[in-house]
């Protein structure tokens, strides 16, 4: 039955455009699903270059972020080592001593005073009359409160000497405040001087 299908099909004279047809066909069967393969993928691959433009500029802020972070980061660790607080206080005693024996200073006195503190603004000076008064608290903003320590130093030894001393506690570059100085001769023939003086020393914490 199948060869006589065969030989009639051979025998037609449609089987150039049964041939064709058959073959349109097949080809459409096969192609078509193949087309929308092609385009699918080259969509995924827009939408994939697309991310990839899109994470790369994620990647560029953030790195570009860090490194503002790790900037004012850096900034506030350098103005935190200038402030004084009470943990820090014991180094920066030690630290007045060994400046002193430096500049060939002899320590009578170092006494570390009571903390006084007070509301802060952003922008109002240190030293502004508010410090003994009482000052109204910001109604908006970060509120911040200002701490001060006196710390009195006497000490003696020449002129040269005690100036040496401070210069040196001046270049530290501490947030600090020289109160009082006062400099008078402590021996006859005037060589040696005593050197009183009172500095206060500051640091700043944020409330709440």
């Amino acid at each position: 039955m199948i060869e006589q299908a065969l030989r009639k099909f051979c025998e037609s004279s449609y089987r150039k455009l049964i041939v064709i047809g058959l073959t349109f066909i097949v080809g459409l069967v096969l192609i078509m699903p193949l087309v929308d393969a092609i385009r699918a993928g080259h969509d995924e691959k827009e939408n994939l270059l697309v991310d990839l433009d899109s994470a790369r500029n994620v990647a560029t802020e953030i790195k570009g972020f860090e490194t503002r972070v790790a900037e004012k980061m850096a900034t506030l660790k350098s103005l935190e080592d200038r402030t004084a607080n009470e943990d820090t206080m014991p180094a920066l005693r030690g630290a007045l001593v060994d400046i002193a024996k430096e500049t060939d200073c002899n320590i009578r006195r170092l006494n570390v005073g009571t903390t006084t503190s007070r509301s802060w603004k952003p922008g109002e000076s240190l030293f502004s009359p508010s410090a003994d008064s009482k000052t109204t608290e910001p109604t908006s903003g970060p509120k911040f409160q200002l701490e001060w320590r006196p710390v009195s130093v006497s000490l003696s030894g020449t002129g040269a000497n005690l100036k040496n001393m401070i210069e040196r506690v001046v270049a530290s570059k501490k947030l600090m405040h020289i109160k009082s100085l006062e400099m008078y001769p402590s021996s006859p023939n005037r060589q040696t001087l005593t050197l009183d003086m009172e500095i206060w020393y500051y640091t700043l914490t944020r409330k709440g």
